[in-house]
This record gives structure tokens, sequence and C-alpha cells, in this order.
């Protein structure tokens, strides 16, 4: 769900992920928690940690734990995995940064989701193939 409308709201930005075991939810206005939820046991609030984090993830993140990412991080990460990827030279590895057919898969789905909104059905979202 994203909003610039919703009263109250300030940008928000939230994703969840519903699953049969568990569940998961980030909510950019608390960008430094991600609720995972349980069906068989305590639901959890995790703080973004950058000592737990995998590698990949780790060279992500700007600032140690304690410290909040903020907005421009955000850019600051994508050019640092795009000059990354380029010093690195091996332009057949998948790259770690969003392209122009990532934008083009999203250009894709939002139209479709505006044309199902009008509809008031489903419809087949067609050009996203991976």
């Amino acid at each position: 769900m994203v909003s610039q409308v919703t009263a109250g709201r300030k940008n928000c930005l939230r994703y969840e992920l519903a699953c049969e075991k568990g569940a998961l939810a980030w909510n950019s206005e608390n960008p430094e928690e991600l609720w995972i939820g349980r069906r068989g046991g305590p639901n959890e609030l995790l703080m973004r940690d950058p000592s737990i984090l995998s590698g990949p993830a780790r060279a992500a993140v700007g600032v140690p734990g304690g410290h909040a990412e903020g907005y421009a991080d955000t850019f600051k990460q994508h050019f640092r995995a795009f000059y990354g990827y380029i010093a690195k030279g091996d332009f057949s590895a998948p790259p770690p940064f969003a392209t122009f057919l990532d934008g083009h898969r999203e250009v894709v789905l939002c139209e479709a989701v505006l044309e199902s909104h009008r509809k008031g059905a489903w419809v087949r979202v067609e050009g996203v193939e991976a």
C-alpha cells in the first residue's frame, strides 16, 4: 500500500507478506522495525541491527545499529550498489539494484491496478516476465 493522500499519513509505504504459518509487515513511517507474525508462537518486533544481517543485506546498511537510515540513504545505497557492480565488471551477474526493466514492470503493474479499478474486476498482467 502506498499513500500520499490518506489523512494523517506522510507518504506511507507498507509491505505485508501473509503466508500459511507466518507473516511479515514493514511500514516506511517506522523503517527500523519489521513485524513478524507467527501462527504457532508469539509475534515479534525485530529492530534493524546490522550485526545480525547476512553479508548482502549488511552491504546495504550505511549506519550502525541505533542510527536511523533515512530517505536519502536509499539513493546513496542504490548508487553504491550500481558503482560497485560496474567496478566488479561482471555484467553477466544479476544487478543488485533496480534496472530499467524493473521500472517497466512497475509501470505495467500500476497500469493493471488502474485498469482493474476502472473495470471493477481482475485483469491479466502482461509484460512482466522475469
